[in-house]
């Protein structure tokens, strides 16, 4: 699964506060992502069991989630 963030600066500050609880991801930059949102910067998810606890830690801090996509 692959969060979608609309800039590389926000996918970046995601990925920094989802590692501080052993949430870890890959930053990528697919044609799913361009497909949502031409210029988006995707966070690509090692456990997919977690993604509600990631967009809720996300939500909570203020950093936006575009969208996600299943690859």
């Amino acid at each position: 699964m692959t969060l979608i963030f609309s800039s590389v600066t926000y996918a970046i500050k995601a990925q920094k506060l989802l590692a501080r609880y052993r949430i870890y991801t890959t930053l990528t930059r697919t044609p799913s992502v361009t497909a949502v949102r031409g210029c988006g910067y995707g966070l690509k998810m090692s456990d997919v069991t977690r993604e509600v606890e990631a967009l809720s830690l996300l939500s909570g801090s203020g950093i936006s989630v575009l969208g996600t996509t299943r690859e």
